[in-house]
């Protein structure tokens, strides 16, 4: 066979060898297919990413607390003195906000005085107290009796409950659950308007009648001072003080006055005004002090106590 006729007839096994080998590279794109790696360096490698943290919310700011009135207790204290020595007399003074904080305290907050009708918060709140814990039994007699000593200040009901129900042992009580240091029952059984006290007493234990007899029991007491009646049993008007200038049936009060044990005097107001602040105003005079003076020395300090804590 000629060489011509060699090439012609190998050509189409070479072609097809040539062919087998193209097929099998695509094929296979392996890593000799330069297309194979063009498209590998575009696919981009995967980025690792952070957990997501939730952020910390800001802090809630506390709610603000009601502040007690800010008061000119010097000023105030000058007002007092001032109406008092008009009368005089002595005019002892304790101003308490509405969360027990003391405001207001004259150099003679503390001095031991005769209490007049304001035992009858003691000798009332007791009873109530131990009404409500069960251990006694009072009648609708005991009740009515334990109203008209509050409201009218009566002292003969007074006198009838503190005879029924010890007078001495209900007010021994409430000075030990109180933690009172001036008030004590009196020298002499059964005269009870000559139990003692101070200003300093009555307003501790306005303050925390909650604490000491209970809510229940010291709602009701509280309810019996607002309902004070214009005039008392005896005749007297209750109208001065606290209660003075048209403030009765908004000030929780309790009045009290008697004349004329040892030449003195004695014209008290104290209570809760309507903001919840506690005032104790208890006035000793001489007993050749008019009812009459020794009640414009209280109006007037009364007046300014109630304009000085607004």
């Amino acid at each position: 066979m000629s060489g011509s006729r060699l090439v012609t007839a190998a050509l189409p096994v070479v072609l097809a060898f040539v062919l087998a080998i193209g097929s099998a590279g695509v094929r296979d794109g392996g890593a000799g297919d330069p297309t194979s790696v063009a498209a590998a360096a575009e696919v981009p490698a995967e980025v690792p990413t952070r957990p997501a943290v939730a952020e910390a919310a800001p802090p809630v700011p506390a709610a603000p607390t009601a502040q007690p009135p800010a008061v000119d207790a010097a000023g105030l204290l000058a007002e007092v003195q001032a109406a008092a020595s008009a009368a005089g007399g002595s005019i002892a003074l304790v101003v308490r906000a509405a969360d027990g904080t003391p405001l207001v305290s004259s150099a003679g907050a503390g001095d031991v005085v005769y209490s007049a009708s304001l035992v009858k918060l003691l000798v009332v709140g007791r009873l109530l107290e131990l009404q409500a814990r069960g251990e006694v039994v009072l009648t609708d007699r005991d009740r009515s009796l334990m109203e008209r000593a509050v409201v009218r200040s009566d002292d003969a009901a007074t006198s009838l409950l503190w005879d029924r129900w010890d007078g001495t042992a209900l007010v021994g009580a409430v000075v030990t659950e109180a933690g009172l240091t001036a008030t004590a029952p009196p020298a002499v059984a059964g005269r009870w308007g000559e139990a003692t006290t101070s200003a300093a007493d009555v307003a501790a234990l306005l303050s925390g009648l909650e604490t000491t007899l209970g809510p229940g029991p010291a709602a009701t007491l509280l309810g019996w001072m607002r309902a004070t009646s214009a005039t008392g049993a005896d005749g007297f008007d209750q109208r001065f003080g606290l209660l003075a200038g048209g403030a009765a049936g908004t000030v929780a009060a309790k009045q009290g006055w008697m004349c004329c044990v040892d030449r003195t005097r004695q014209l008290h107001s104290a209570g809760v005004l309507p903001g919840g602040e506690v005032v104790a105003l208890l006035g000793d005079f001489p007993a050749a002090t008019s009812w009459g003076r020794a009640r414009a020395a209280l109006d007037t300090a009364a007046a300014a106590v109630r304009a000085a804590v607004g």
